[in-house]
């Protein structure tokens, strides 16, 4: 079973990789306390993507009232998204972000639609192919945490050498999320 765990690894590690909100908000709130906030945004991360993957152990093809979940992510994702763009100056113990990484990984994961039809349509394919249910989620997971963590590591040390010029890179980033949370809820709605 090792290359399940191989494939859904690189499987993972592609997405894992493309720019979203949860990329934005370890460009964001990466920097403040690595660590932490990294093991909290996968765990909020992973809550939902174990919730998958049982789902579709147990036969559940469809989720109801999915629209209305992910316009409440997106609304979600565009009040962090803000809240980190008008905040961008203050110090990591005045942040509500970095005290609640968790709550922000699920709204990154709950908010993206994308989230929703990769694991609809590929998802539900890979696991019907091969229905290695833990192996899929361990090789998943492990590629969320091994981008995730490169990639605060490089913005905690990235923030040192732009000084006070990193200021600019936490509001570029709050307002990527604001925007994918914006069009997240257009797609929703006019799709």
């Amino acid at each position: 079973m090792i290359e399940i765990v191989a494939a859904s690894f690189l499987i993972g590690f592609s997405g894992a990789a493309s720019p979203g909100p949860m990329t934005a908000s370890v460009l964001g709130l990466g920097s403040r306390q690595p660590g932490r906030f990294v093991a909290g945004l996968v765990a909020g991360h992973g809550i939902p993507e174990a919730a998958m993957v049982a789902a579709i152990a147990f036969g559940v093809r469809d989720v109801p009232h999915i629209d209305l979940i992910a316009i409440l992510g997106s609304g979600v994702l565009v009040a962090l998204g803000t809240m980190q763009f008008l905040r961008a100056g203050e110090t990591v113990a005045a942040t509500g972000e970095t005290r609640t990484p968790v709550a922000f990984g699920l709204a990154c994961t709950l908010g993206n639609p994308y989230w929703w039809v990769w694991w609809l349509t590929f998802g539900v394919g890979f696991l019907a192919l091969h229905p290695a249910f833990v192996e899929f989620y361990v090789g998943h997971i492990g590629a969320d945490i091994v981008w995730l963590g490169l990639l605060a590591f490089a913005v905690s040390r990235g923030a040192n050498v732009l000084g006070a010029h990193y200021k600019k890179v936490v509001q570029a980033s709050g307002l990527a999320m604001v925007l994918f949370g914006l069009y997240f809820i257009l797609t929703i709605l006019f799709a």
